[in-house]
């Protein structure tokens, strides 16, 4: 009988997204097994070094538990447990039964117990090992960070404070300059407190020759676009006064073409003292025509002499590794933190900077300010960036993209289920909470522009957004209805005219904002499906409250489930059936 169990699905992995400090005291285990195998899963575990005489018998002091199972798939459920070793230290294996058999699963792998002991005396080989939990090592996110709402700014598109700048063109280019300055977001701090918003992450404000400012030039000097150093001083101390944090783009993966280092690899070629600042091939560095405004043009059948973000020769690499190059933008680091006050610093393009650099920023910024938040910017699963060491969150597309893709209907609802069940095996719990959670942003369609320019399913983004752990982020505009393609189109002006502003989106964004903040269950990490043919229905319980969602992601309309009642009503179209793209959110106290 047992040997219809799917052998090959059994995996875990020490020290991992399946074996992790919690905290200072709790280790989260977990064991990967096959969705199809119908198994009963315990932990068996103890101290390694803790052996007594039991009824005559010289044996291993252990406990065995049961484990939930969690987080179902297609292929896989993940057994989870959490354990508060006495001395911070474990030896535990995992025993499977199986229909009529048990087997363990350790560091050898699999075996079958038929006429076997679990261990050995003096002899726990076969047991993975978790030797301590040291402190060090244990995740220290900024309690402050934690259940934020962010709002993103980009600063040349927010607000100006200069008159007859033309605010609204259409059509749009890259290059065009509206005028939006720091003072102008200043005079707007009190918008944002209205709209409950804790945090502002600005993309880039340093000097640079393109609007975006990805490109570097002086990472000690606001663009003069935008204003002075001492008008971004101001602001930080007036954000502060409302309780709004400030976040910085930090661009370390590269820097502009015209940064004084690599124009003095230009200019001197391999006699510069910079050239291995960067990552040369060959001399000269410029193998290709400039512009009239002296930038590169882009030939993409000519080869860069130099690394590069992507193939862009406007952003030349950084070797973070040279000497210089950590000097000067550690230096940078520290002196944001030290003579503005910032937050944190949102670190640009982080899966490409070096691990060994991004502990040095984590470093440099913590000793300065203790709390400092550092967010990188990971499309990807980025559990080596989080354990610790590096970052505390990652701009958090393993979200994004299931809720992408179940509201443009590539997926239906039980696929959704299941991109969330996936991202939630394979994501810490403590990291979870500070993860930058959006749905849009300057990189992407916006949000509205992907589901058709529908505000009712625009909504339905955001909710899912707003009912899931972590720290949701409004791009800025998306509550007064913005939309737009793919840059420079997702990066608009704000409409600041009232008669051009969706209100009800406004005031729905407020309503949401206000849940988030105060019904607790919107912040627990884990979701229960509700099996239906048709709807999109999730369940979550907090320790004060119960949240029920009910989603209608079709084209049809659906009569609303009797598993709603009970609950108070906080969003509806209060009838007694769902219209397409209707939604119902429903909680109890």
């Amino acid at each position: 009988m047992g040997d219809n169990m799917n052998k090959h699905a059994i995996f875990h992995q020490a020290k991992s997204y399946l074996s992790y400090a919690f905290d200072a005291e709790t280790l989260h285990i977990y064991l990967q097994t096959s969705s199809d195998d119908d198994l009963k899963v315990s932990l068996i575990y103890g101290d390694p070094f803790e052996w007594r005489t039991i009824d005559d018998v010289f044996t291993w002091v252990h406990k065995i538990e049961v484990m939930k199972p969690m987080y179902p798939t297609q292929l896989y459920t993940h057994h989870f447990i959490s354990i508060k070793p006495p001395h911070k230290r474990v030896k535990y294996g995992f025993l499977i039964e199986y229909n009529d058999t048990s087997y363990f699963y350790g560091t050898q792998g699999l075996e079958d117990l038929t006429g076997r002991k679990l261990f050995k005396t003096y002899d726990l080989s076969h047991y993975f090992n978790y030797p301590f939990i040291n402190i060090e090592d244990v995740m220290d996110t900024p309690e402050w960070s934690k259940h934020m709402i962010w709002y993103q700014i980009f600063p040349d598109r927010f607000y100006t404070d200069t008159p007859n700048m033309p605010w609204e063109t259409d059509p749009i280019y890259n290059d065009d300059h509206f005028g939006g300055t720091l003072k102008g977001v200043t005079q707007k701090l009190d918008y944002l407190s209205s709209l409950g918003v804790q945090g502002i992450y600005f993309t880039p404000l340093f000097l640079a020759s393109s609007m975006h400012k990805y490109d570097t030039t002086d990472y000690y000097t606001i663009d003069p676009q935008f204003g002075t150093n001492e008008d971004f001083k101001i602001l930080v101390q007036e954000a502060h006064k409302r309780h709004i944090k400030v976040m910085l783009d930090g661009v370390f993966n590269h820097c502009g073409f015209f940064h004084p280092y690599f124009q003095d690899v230009v200019k001197h070629g391999e006699q510069s003292e910079y050239k291995d600042c960067f990552f040369i091939h060959e001399f000269p560095v410029v193998n290709f025509e400039i512009d009239e405004t002296g930038k590169p043009k882009r030939f993409p059948n000519t080869p860069n002499n130099y690394d590069t973000f992507g193939f862009t020769p406007m952003m030349p690499k950084w070797n973070t590794n040279h000497p210089m190059v950590e000097k000067h933008l550690l230096g940078v680091v520290e002196y944001w933190i030290k003579e503005f006050d910032i937050d944190g610093w949102r670190l640009d393009v982080s899966n490409e900077v070096s691990h060994d650099f991004l502990r040095k920023i984590r470093q440099v910024a913590r000793a300065v300010k203790p709390d400092t938040f550092i967010l990188g910017e990971n499309w990807d699963a980025s559990l080596p960036w989080l354990l610790g060491d590096q970052m505390d969150a990652v701009m958090n597309y393993d979200l994004s993209i299931p809720i992408w893709t179940f509201l443009e209907h590539e997926y239906d609802h039980n696929a959704f289920a299941e991109q969330i069940n996936r991202y939630l095996s394979r994501t810490p719990k403590h990291v979870i909470p500070a993860m930058f959670n959006l749905v849009c942003s300057h990189d992407t369609v916006r949000i509205k522009k992907r589901l058709n320019d529908d505000p009712k399913r625009m909504k339905l983004a955001y909710l899912l957004m707003f009912m899931s752990a972590g720290s949701p982020n409004i791009y800025y505009g998306d509550e007064v209805g913005h939309t737009g393609f793919h840059d420079p189109n997702n990066r608009l002006p704000m409409i600041w005219d009232e008669s051009r502003q969706d209100l009800d989106m406004l005031s729905w964004m407020k309503r949401m904002v206000t849940y988030k903040k105060t019904i607790d269950a919107m912040n627990v990490t884990d979701y229960t499906f509700i099996s239906d043919p048709h709807l999109l229905i999730i369940k979550k319980y907090g320790d004060q409250s119960e949240l029920c969602v009910i989603i209608n992601n079709t084209q049809e309309t659906l009569p609303l489930p009797s598993i709603i009642e009970g609950y108070d009503i906080l969003e509806s179209n209060q009838g007694q059936s769902l219209e397409p793209y209707d939604y119902v959110l429903g909680v109890k106290r």
